[in-house]
């Protein structure tokens, strides 16, 4: 399929709860890693370890989903930063701390 093409748009409801499930799980172990790295003995085990993980996960996850098509992987794309959103809101809502609350409204 190229740009050019007719977009079946239910074609990309998949690659669209894909990319919202990565995205989801991507920032939660980021809140994780950010949580658990600030007090580790090693900090930087956690954060190179975590940052290895999730971008190696990402980038496999998004090309296996793109399968070379460019609207698979924008419908991937669009679904990853919703997932961002809705794990930004669920996290605030879970922790009602002023300096985690803080903290989280500056994450990537």
């Amino acid at each position: 399929m190229t740009l050019t093409e007719n977009v079946n748009l239910t074609s990309l409801i998949f690659p669209f709860l894909i990319g919202a499930v990565l995205g989801c799980c991507f920032f939660y172990a980021l809140w994780f890693t950010v949580k658990k790295g600030i007090n580790a003995t090693h900090p930087a085990l956690w954060f190179l370890g975590s940052i290895l993980v999730r971008m190696g996960t990402a980038i496999t996850v998004f090309y296996w989903v793109g399968n070379n098509d460019i609207w698979h992987l924008i419908a991937c794309l669009v679904g990853f930063v919703i997932g961002r959103i809705l794990m930004t809101k669920v996290i605030n809502k879970a922790n009602p701390t002023d300096a985690e609350k803080g903290a989280l409204h500056h994450a990537p």
